[in-house]
């Protein structure tokens, strides 16, 4: 996708502020009306600006903890990983899943209130998992950064 100067003036803006009105918006990135929503309906179409949606803290309602779960994979044959990947999209708690170059397949990112919370994660889903060989646990301890904002 190619972004001129007004496209990235747009997405700096949304990543700011998301409440912006598109009014508010054309005023901030020095669009006029029509252009800035023909550039915001672009941009929505072509997925690099997703549909608007709050984010939720997790601290903030009781998820306390924060794991990354490194995962390998028995045998790496694609409907091997196919099965992995759509059954994790199914645990509530896995917040995130990439697929890895290196000594592991998949690192998770999986939320649990409590410690016993994280440990019936891992006993009632992560190791139900369709072909997982073995899971690496690290608990985080302080969040140092976290950003939604890409720097556009």
């Amino acid at each position: 996708m190619q972004l001129d100067e007004p496209d990235r003036r747009i997405l700096r803006a949304l990543q700011d502020r998301p409440e912006l009105t598109l009014r508010e918006l054309g005023e901030v990135t020095g669009l006029s009306h029509s252009p800035c929503w023909r550039r915001l309906k672009r941009l929505q179409d072509e997925g690099a600006i997703s549909p608007r949606r709050f984010v939720v803290d997790p601290e903030a309602v009781g998820f306390e903890i924060l794991v990354l779960c490194f995962v390998k994979i028995s045998h790496h044959q694609r409907d091997r990983l196919r099965a992995f990947e759509e059954a994790v999209v199914k645990v509530p708690e896995v917040m995130q899943c990439h697929s890895l170059s290196g000594e592991y397949d998949y690192v998770l990112q999986v939320v649990a209130t409590s410690v016993r919370d994280y440990e019936a994660t891992v006993k009632n889903a992560l190791v139900e998992l369709p072909n997982v060989q073995s899971i690496n646990t690290s608990f985080t301890l302080k969040r140092v950064k976290h950003t939604l904002n890409v720097p556009v």
